[in-house]
């Protein structure tokens, strides 16, 4: 039973890495503007989240919503692009980086379109 519960352990712990980034981070030469952006990419992936499910609901002004939820994804993006490049210091393969690149700007396009009136 204790081989268990430090194997569970482990994996949560495995888990909290992966979302706080710890790793790419220890490496970054602006440590503390990298917490900034973890924040700032997480808040903004929550509430874009948050966003996109009330405008499901048919609410009234769902395209506005829809559009202040891909400009939210869009930061949530940079903030990526940010982390991941240490502030554009650290060159990264094109291959890592695709999701980040196409999505960030299809996100604000789309943003604008629901804004035009879709």
């Amino acid at each position: 039973m204790p081989d268990k519960l430090h194997e569970m352990g482990e994996a949560i712990q495995d888990v909290y890495e992966g979302l706080s980034e710890q790793d790419t981070l220890s490496h970054s030469q602006h440590k503390s503007l990298g917490h900034l952006f973890l924040l700032v990419r997480n808040i903004a992936a929550a509430a874009a989240a948050t966003l996109f499910l009330l405008s499901l609901f048919h609410v009234a002004y769902s395209g506005p919503l829809k559009a202040v939820a891909y400009f939210l994804g869009a930061a949530a993006y940079f903030s990526d692009i940010l982390i991941t490049t240490d502030c554009f210091r650290t060159k990264v393969p094109h291959n890592e980086m695709f999701m980040e690149y196409c999505f960030g700007p299809l996100y604000i396009l789309l943003g604008i379109s629901y804004l035009a009136g879709h």
